[in-house]
């Protein structure tokens, strides 16, 4: 599954964005201010919620959790036998689907990542056309569902997203994220995907935050809720699909804590599909501990992670 431009409101040094206690970026300030929040103590105000989009057989119900479904629409299922690669999936086949889901008791997502968001800007807008005429089917079939489109809004660009507010690469992709403004008035929430690609813990909390403050800039309002991975992207040949130190989760999940409306945890497939739910993986350790603290004080460092 899918990288981002904002204005950075100050200069954030990726050394306390480790330290997971800042509180969401409203307006310039100096550096002294933010020496201040990196030793506060401070509570969440506003609601955190957790989806469930694991893949995992046999996995529990979460009855007791505060964890919600959502309900992904793969383009496996949207774009049933043969179809060339730039059509529409069958229209016919996108409302029935949606008027099966008319009950879904969670937020509904579409998963296609098979047309660019980025590049050339008539391929760009014809593509962001599809994804609007897709939503545009769902939402009049189920007009009370809560849509989404998976990693569209901001784009997932790892390297343009680290550069910086002031740097060429960080401004380009602020503006490759702005054609994608039609797609905007489809969508309920943003679903940015902060998969983990590197070992480079600085790196992560660097890409991540820059990517919720764009998706909020991009959002005016709406809710954003990023999609998480406790395993590394299978892009990466080294080390794809093995899963994060329980620190690395930790860390991503306090970051999203203070940045973003909620998350979204995928997961449980593996080279072979769907993997059997393990109770005792550390990564669900780790969750469990986190949803203990969603309430009380904001998440801080994890063991073994120093602020620099």
């Amino acid at each position: 599954m899918r990288r981002i431009s904002v204005k950075l409101c100050g200069v954030l040094t990726v050394g306390l964005l480790l330290v997971g206690v800042l509180t969401r970026c409203t307006s310039p300030v100096s550096s002294s201010s933010l020496d201040a929040r990196a030793t506060m103590t401070s509570s969440i105000h506003r609601p955190f919620t957790i989806f469930d989009a694991t893949l995992y057989k046999n996995k529990p119900s979460f009855e007791g959790y505060p964890i919600r479904p959502i309900t992904l629409l793969y383009e496996s299922r949207l774009f049933p036998g043969k179809h060339a690669p730039t059509a529409l999936p069958p229209e016919q086949t996108v409302r029935s689907i949606a008027r099966e889901l008319g009950d879904a008791s969670g937020p509904v997502i579409i998963d296609i990542e098979r047309w660019p968001l980025k590049g050339d800007a008539s391929l760009v807008k014809e593509n962001v056309g599809k994804l609007v005429t897709i939503l545009s089917w769902i939402k009049a079939e189920a007009p009370n569902t809560q849509l989404g489109a998976y990693g569209t809004v901001p784009l997932n660009d790892y390297w343009r997203a680290i550069r910086g507010p002031g740097s060429k690469e960080h401004q380009g992709w602020q503006q490759d994220n702005d054609r994608l403004d039609e797609l905007m008035t489809q969508l309920d929430a943003l679903y940015p995907s902060l998969y983990t690609y590197y070992p480079d813990q600085k790196g992560w909390v660097q890409y991540a935050v820059s990517q919720l403050i764009e998706a909020k800039r991009k959002a005016k309002g709406k809710p954003v809720y990023p999609f998480l991975w406790p395993q590394y992207h299978e892009s990466n040949r080294q080390i794809g699909l093995q899963h994060l130190d329980p620190g690395y989760w930790e860390l991503q999940l306090n970051t999203v804590a203070q940045y973003a409306d909620g998350v979204v945890i995928w997961g449980g497939w593996g080279t072979n599909g769907p993997e059997a739910w393990n109770e005792d993986a550390p990564w669900w350790h780790v969750t469990k501990r986190f949803m203990d603290r969603l309430n009380g004080p904001a998440p801080g460092i994890p063991s073994g992670l120093k602020a620099q």
